[in-house]
């Protein structure tokens, strides 16, 4: 037999989605529905209503600790194979609409969605209790509460399992009809039902644990727990949770001192590549050089010596002096202009009063 959860919020942690796949995993198998869970989204437990209706085998309920909302609706598709323990809780109640807003149309709309999913509902709770569809419609809008008991006298659920002692982790004002037995007193005990009405302490919801054990499942035990108790755990976790962030965050640092690093060696093989295919290039530019102005040479040479002539290695002109400058000038305007731009140079190679 497959088990299929509905733990947790409709809509949010159980999705019609996931639901509905896990139905067309189970084809020809029969399913064991376990709910524990606060409700949540009408459309989306139509949905898994449907897929309950289109199962082609036997769907079983066990309700492990609350069924309230839509969670409730769905627990009573299947009330004819339906436990659940005597101190769970059955709760249903009208529909709430969430985050109506936008124009006087938009309201409208929303409104008439409400009424007809209200309408839907009442006649679904209507057929579970056996009552008129307007006496189910005033027992939700009070909020019907039942534990294992009376759900089992009601007619909505076929057996009573042993107490799980797994109660709604919520405080009471979340609902406006809370029974007196779901809830206690931290302050001052409630001795009895006719004492409460009179008592001025804040009731608050029953807090219990799920422990874990060497099985498969969580067993589900009793552990009401106090203030004091509940905090040495919350200091538990806190601490838990300290040292899985400090750890966390040494992991980040040592990867990002591991990536700096590498990304730093890699720089440094990309610049002396850099750097060596730069001094390679220069090198071939130099030999270029060489080798263009030997080039030239050797075809000057292999031009004299198809006409006949002896091959010559050409040398830079040596440079000549102002003297031998002067002398090879002639006589006359020339050298007169030679001589009044070199003066002084000629007066140092000639003498003075040589020159006139």
């Amino acid at each position: 037999m497959k088990e299929i959860l509905i733990y947790g919020p409709i809509g949010s942690s159980v999705t019609a989605r996931d639901v509905v796949r896990q139905f067309q995993e189970a084809r020809g198998e029969d399913v064991l529905l376990r709910i524990h869970s606060e409700g949540g989204s009408v459309l989306e437990g139509e949905a898994i209503l449907n897929a309950i209706r289109q199962h082609d085998a036997t769907v079983f309920g066990q309700i492990d600790g609350m069924a309230f909302s839509m969670a409730a609706i769905i627990a009573l598709e299947v009330r004819d194979n339906l436990t659940m323990p005597e101190d769970g809780w059955i709760m249903l109640h009208d529909v709430r609409a969430g985050g109506a807003g936008g124009t006087e149309q938009d309201l409208e709309r929303a409104l008439v969605q409400v009424k007809a999913m209200n309408a839907s509902i009442a006649t679904k709770v209507s057929n579970a209790l056996g009552i008129s569809e307007e006496d189910a419609a005033a027992k939700l809008k009070d909020e019907i509460w039942m534990n294992g008991q009376e759900a089992l006298a009601a007619g909505l659920v076929s057996a009573i399992t042993p107490a799980e002692a797994l109660a709604a982790q919520y405080w009471s004002d979340e609902w406006q009809n809370v029974p007196i037995q779901f809830l206690r007193s931290t302050r001052n005990p409630v001795p009895n039902e006719a004492d409460a009405e009179s008592t001025p302490s804040k009731p608050e919801m029953k807090l219990f644990k799920l422990f874990q054990n060497d099985k498969v499942e969580p067993s589900l035990e009793l552990a009401e727990i106090g203030p004091e108790d509940l905090g040495a755990e919350l200091a538990e976790a806190q601490k838990n949770l300290d040292e899985a962030n400090a750890s966390n965050i040494a992991a980040l640092v040592a990867r990002d001192e591991t990536h700096a690093l590498a990304l730093t060696n890699a720089l440094d093989e990309q610049r002396a590549e850099i750097e060596a295919k730069h001094a390679e290039a220069i090198a071939e530019k130099d030999a270029a050089i060489e080798a263009a102005e030997n080039s030239s040479e050797k075809q000057a040479n292999e031009i004299l010596a198809q006409a006949g002539h002896s091959p010559v290695e050409t040398v830079e002109p040596e440079e000549k002096t102002v003297k031998e400058q002067y002398l090879d000038l002639k006589p006359g305007e020339e050298r007169q202009k030679f001589r009044n731009e070199h003066r002084e140079e000629l007066k140092d190679a000639f003498g003075s009063g040589v020159l006139r």
